[in-house]
C-alpha cells in the first residue's frame, strides 16, 4: 500500500470504508504499521505541543503594538494568512517562536499523551464519570465523558474539556491499563463559533471521528450502554 493512503489514515482523512481496508492490510504488514505508528506519534506530539499555546490569547501589549494605528501617509503590506496545520479536522496552529512566548503561566487540567497519575483529578473523572455527565473543574473548565468503549485490550473513554476562559475544546481518548487509566491519543482546537456560550455542549461529529483511527487500529466496539457501563465502573473497569 502506497505512503500517501498510510499517511491519510493516519491523519484521519479517509472514508469510514477506506480506513477498514488499510486496518486490514496493517494487520499483515508489520512494517507499514510501524510506519503509521510513527506518523500516528508525531501528529499526538504536535497536537500536544503547540496547540493549546497557539489557541491562548494574545497579551494585551502585543495585541496593542499589533493594532497600533500606521502613520499617516505609511504603506500597510497584509500578510499572507497562514494556513492551519489539520488532523483528522482538528485544527492545529503550529509556531515554535510564539509558543514559548504564550504558553500560560497557570495550568488548568489538560489532557496530554501518557500515563493517568493515580488519584489525580483525572483518574477519578475516568473511573467515576457517567458517560454524558459533566464536571466542572475548579478553573471553570467543563470535563465530559462522552463514551465508554469496549476494545480486546480493555475498555476505553472518550473525554471531552471545553475551557470557554482559554477558548479551547481538548479531545482524548483513555484506556484501561492493569496499573491504571493511559491517555493514547489528545486533540486540541479553538472552540468554534457558536459553541462558547455556558452550558454543556457535546462534541461535534467531526470531532470525535478524529479518534476514528486509534479505534479502528484497537478493535473498539460500540459505546457501551448507561446499565453496561455502570457494571463495569462497578468493577473498577477491570475485565
Amino acid at each position: 500500500m502506497d505512503k500517501e493512503r498510510l499517511a491519510a489514515f493516519a491523519d484521519g482523512a479517509l472514508t469510514p470504508e477506506e480506513a477498514a481496508a488499510v486496518v486490514m492490510h496493517l494487520v499483515d504488514h508489520p512494517q507499514d504499521q510501524a510506519y503509521v505508528d510513527d506518523l500516528m506519534a508525531a501528529n499526538a506530539a504536535l497536537a500536544q505541543a503547540f496547540a493549546a499555546p497557539m489557541s491562548e490569547p494574545v497579551p494585551a501589549r502585543i495585541r496593542a503594538a499589533i493594532e497600533e494605528r500606521a502613520p499617516e501617509g505609511a504603506k500597510v503590506v497584509p500578510y499572507a494568512r497562514r494556513l492551519p496545520l489539520r488532523m483528522g479536522g482538528l485544527a492545529l496552529a503550529a509556531s515554535v517562536a510564539l509558543a514559548a512566548f504564550l504558553w500560560p503561566q497557570t495550568e488548568p487540567l489538560r489532557l496530554t499523551v501518557g500515563d493517568v497519575p493515580a488519584g489525580s483529578r483525572l483518574d477519578g473523572h475516568l473511573q467515576g464519570l457517567p458517560s454524558g455527565e459533566v464536571a466542572v473543574l475548579e478553573s471553570g473548565a467543563e470535563l465530559t465523558i462522552l463514551a465508554t468503549l469496549p476494545t480486546p485490550q480493555g475498555l476505553c473513554r472518550e473525554v471531552e474539556v471545553i475551557d470557554r476562559g482559554a477558548g479551547r475544546v481538548d479531545l482524548a481518548l483513555a484506556c484501561r491499563q492493569p496499573e491504571g487509566w493511559r491517555v493514547e491519543v489528545a486533540l486540541s482546537e479553538p472552540v468554534p463559533e457558536g459553541r462558547a456560550e455556558a452550558g454543556y455542549v457535546a462534541a461535534e461529529g467531526g470531532d470525535t471521528l478524529a479518534l476514528t483511527p486509534w479505534l479502528d487500529r484497537l478493535g473498539a466496539g460500540l459505546a457501551l450502554d448507561a446499565a453496561a457501563e455502570a457494571e463495569a465502573m462497578a468493577r473498577g473497569w477491570q475485565p
